[in-house]
């Protein structure tokens, strides 16, 4: 921004431009004094060059004591330019420097304009311009003294300089919640040094006593006032206070900072609060002279459980001994500190992991992952992982089934043992692919002996019998023709879902030995011979292998 008042003429920003160049010009503004009135000259900026500062500029204009001019006409003509009288002819007045300071909205910065002396006027000192802005314009905090001083001394007239910066409040520290107990525990096993799985100390879960103390809320901290740069005080917003997580069989302490246990259990943290659940402690085997158990709560059982039997958990199940022809049911995981021989007849199913140190002939299923030493001739389906680890880590025979990976050293043997690996979609999903077309089939083999009967039964009238009789048949393959066409409609839809690519591997950190059928999303290839170290993809419907992705 330039201002002159020169009655012979006037100055203007010089352009900063080349041939080559677009005109940059900042605005001006000049008063005139002339025999027919004051007149003032606007001229706006060119090109990237700086508009006025319309509310200095108006300050200015009023500070010379001009007879006669009105605020509302002089903004008019900073906002539009051009050359316009604002008041009757009259003499130029001397006028001491002054300063101009604008506030930002929120008031936490502020900007000067020096406006220099005219004529005879006075140039006001450094001490007289900060006693100005304190006391005038109420610019009292966050001051840069040293900034206006040097912009008075070298007279840095109808600059906009910045020289005051308020403090913002400081938000307070938000509460925190301690929990005095372990909320994340690893299901898999400890590796040790002779390569072999600790499947026997396992860290599944955390036992607490009754009036123990689980969680502490820490209170939220009081932030740091603020201030405006006119020395308003600015409060800070206050930091969160963490609400205490309070689940099933826990207390709130009478203070109202601590979750205290309502009594003996297992402590975990889950769905975003802290729960207690019972667990029952059978000291030695689940046997004949026990019978089936169902227990709302965690399971742990000292012994064995022996075949025939069912044990079922809302919580997690958990077998120190080993596991025979047994079925457990668990609503979160199964722990195995042995493992499982089923004989064919063994079943597991965990809504969440299973963990075992082996598994044999047995059909075990998990929402979650499958852990375990070795996997013999069994039906095994995982949402998630399976992973075979420890000093065998192998799967021999069976089907194995997992949403996202499978990784073993060994799969398969040297003696061709037909093992299936299957992959990417949703274990269950495919499952009932097979089942439904199987279904598919018998439901069209059940259809066509119905239109055979219905083919070789005579025409004409029949008698009441045999009339309802035929009514049944055609009541019947109508039946079956519905059930036949859901069940192709529901089976492209699920053809359609295995098309899709997962990004589901096999990884092999041995041997994965021949007739080992890997079928990963829509891909399928059968090994013919021994390959290592190896990870199996599928890539644009067929299964290809590369060097493992993994360290052994």
């Amino acid at each position: 921004m330039e201002h002159t008042t020169d009655n012979q003429d006037t100055q203007h920003s010089q352009p900063t431009n080349t041939p080559e160049q677009p005109v940059i010009k900042e605005a001006s503004y000049t008063i005139h004094y002339t025999e027919e009135g004051v007149y003032l000259e606007v001229i706006n900026e060119q090109g990237d060059g700086a508009p006025l500062n319309n509310q200095a500029a108006l300050y200015d204009i009023e500070r010379r004591q001009i007879k006669g001019i009105n605020s509302d006409s002089i903004k008019s003509i900073l906002r539009r330019g051009g050359m316009h009288k604002i008041a009757e002819p009259q003499e130029q007045q001397p006028v001491d420097s002054d300063i101009y300071v604008q506030l930002s909205a929120d008031e936490m910065s502020a900007s000067m304009v020096l406006l220099p002396p005219v004529l005879s006027g006075t140039s006001k000192t450094p001490d007289e311009i900060l006693a100005l802005i304190k006391d005038k314009w109420h610019v009292t905090y966050g001051m840069h003294e040293e900034l206006v001083t040097a912009a008075v001394k070298s007279a840095s007239y109808y600059r906009s300089i910045v020289f005051a910066q308020g403090r913002a409040p400081e938000k307070g520290k938000d509460g925190e919640l301690v929990f005095l107990f372990n909320t994340k525990h690893s299901i898999a096993p400890k590796i040790l040094e002779d390569g072999s799985a600790d499947y026997k100390n396992l860290s599944t879960f955390e036992s607490v006593a009754a009036g123990a103390e689980v969680v502490t809320a820490v209170p939220p901290e009081p932030g740091i006032e603020g201030c405006s740069v006119t020395g308003k005080v600015l409060p800070p917003p206050k930091g969160l206070e963490k609400k205490l997580p309070k689940g099933r069989n826990v207390n709130i302490s009478p203070d109202g900072r601590s979750l205290i246990a309502a009594k003996s259990g297992r402590v975990d943290y889950i769905n975003n609060r802290v729960e207690i659940s019972d667990i029952y402690k059978i000291k030695g085997d689940i046997n004949m002279g026990v019978g089936n158990v169902q227990f709302e709560g965690d399971i742990v059982v000292d012994g064995n459980v022996i075949s025939g039997l069912t044990v079922q958990a809302s919580g997690m199940i958990e077998v120190r001994g080993y596991v025979e022809a047994a079925t457990l049911i668990a609503g979160k995981d199964i722990v195995l500190r042995n493992g499982m021989q089923g004989m064919g007849q063994g079943r597991l199913e965990a809504g969440g992991n299973i963990v075992a140190r082996f598994i044999e002939r047995s059909t075990i299923s998990a929402k979650g992952n499958i852990i375990a030493d070795y996997i013999v001739q069994c039906i095994a389906t995982a949402n998630g992982s399976i992973t075979l680890k420890g000093k065998w880590g192998k799967v021999l025979g069976g089907v194995i089934r997992a949403g996202k990976e499978v990784t073993a050293r060994i799969i398969g043997s040297p003696s061709n043992d037909r093992t299936q690996l299957e992959l990417g979609v949703l274990p269950e999903e495919r499952a009932r692919y097979t089942k439904l077309d199987q279904e598919k089939g018998q439901v069209k083999a059940q259809l066509n002996r119905i239109k055979n009967l219905i083919g070789v039964m005579p025409s004409g009238d029949l008698p009441p019998e045999k009339k309802a009789m035929y009514q049944k048949l055609l009541d019947a393959a109508t039946q079956l023709e519905e059930q036949h066409e859901s069940l192709v409609i529901e089976i492209e839809e699920l053809r359609l879902l295995l098309n899709t690519n997962s990004g589901a591997r096999v990884n092999v950190l041995k041997t994965i030995y021949p007739n080992v059928r890997i079928q990963i999303d829509s891909g399928v290839m059968t090994t013919n011979s021994p390959i290592e170290f190896a990870t199996f993809r599928c890539k644009e419907g067929e299964v290809h292998f590369v060097a493992c992705e993994i360290k052994a």
